[in-house]
């Protein structure tokens, strides 16, 4: 039981603090892991690492060749995405974005 006032705030204020740097730490754990997946693997039966990483490509890749190919490559992934067809839309956007990759410092033209 607390005598005081004082001191009966400042232990409920510490919990507050301790509590809230629990949930800070656990939200940014959360969305370190969130980035570096974004965008960086393939495979994994998601399709929405693919398609980001198609977004953070795709205009700054407006010299490929096939860069308007890429584009309707990704439209098609998004439609299987939405239909629940996952394994096709990861076939599909890493087609998307090998039509806009470089290789050897080469896009590819067909």
């Amino acid at each position: 039981m607390c005598h005081r006032l004082m001191h009966c705030t400042h232990k409920y204020t510490h919990m507050k603090h301790h509590t809230l740097a629990v949930i800070l730490a656990l939200l940014f754990a959360f969305s370190i892991h969130t980035v570096t997946r974004a965008g960086h693997s393939t495979g994994n039966g998601t399709c929405t690492d693919d398609i980001i990483h198609w977004q953070n490509m795709i205009e700054k890749r407006t010299d490929a060749p096939l860069y308007e190919d890429s584009k309707v490559m990704q439209s098609k992934a998004i439609g299987a995405k939405v239909t629940g067809k996952t394994a096709e839309c990861e076939t599909l956007m890493e087609e998307a974005l090998r039509m806009i990759r470089k290789t050897d410092g080469e896009y590819p033209t067909e």
